[in-house]
C-alpha cells in the first residue's frame, strides 16, 4: 500500500515537474527517476539490521544532485528537497555511529524523507508560477 502510495506521488511530482517546473523541474526529475530506480537494486542488496551502504552511496547521489540543484537555481523549494533527502543520509550516517539501532526505525527515517521532499517540490513549483504569474498581472 505504502509502495504504492510513494509510485503515485511520483508519478505527479514527476508529471508536474516537467510540466510547469522549468528546468529546475527537469532536473528533480532526472534526480528523481535515477535515484527511484537504483533503490530497488540497493534496498535488495543489504538488510536493515545494518548500514545499508550501497542505498546509502544511492541516496548520498541523490543529495548531491539536489544540493548542486539548489546551489543554482534562484527558486526557493530546491533548497527544501535538498534538507529533505540530507536528512536521509544523516539517518545512514547515524546507524553508522551506533552500535545498536532499530531496524524497524532505520527503514522508516530512512524511506520518510521522500514523501515531504516530493510535496515540496509540488507546493514550490506551484507557488513559483503563482509568484510569476502575480509578477506579469500587477494589481
Amino acid at each position: 500500500m505504502l509502495a504504492a502510495f510513494f509510485w503515485i506521488l511520483m508519478l505527479m511530482t514527476c508529471a508536474f515537474a516537467v510540466c510547469f517546473g522549468g528546468r529546475e523541474g527537469r532536473v528533480l526529475v532526472l534526480i528523481s527517476i535515477g535515484a527511484a530506480l537504483l533503490t530497488i537494486p540497493a534496498q535488495l542488496a543489504g538488510s536493515w539490521h545494518a548500514t545499508q551502504i550501497w542505498l546509502m552511496i544511492v541516496d548520498s547521489g541523490a543529495f548531491a544532485g539536489l544540493f548542486w540543484l539548489m546551489l543554482h537555481s534562484d527558486r526557493y523549494w530546491p533548497i527544501w528537497a535538498a534538507a529533505c533527502q540530507l536528512m536521509t543520509v544523516l539517518t545512514h550516517i547515524v546507524t553508522l555511529l551506533l552500535g545498536s539501532f532499530s531496524d524497524r526505525i532505520y527503514a522508516g527515517l530512512s524511506t520518510v524523507w521522500v514523501i515531504p521532499l516530493m510535496l515540496f517540490a509540488i507546493i514550490g513549483i506551484e507557488l513559483d508560477r503563482k509568484a510569476s504569474h502575480d509578477r506579469a498581472y500587477p494589481a
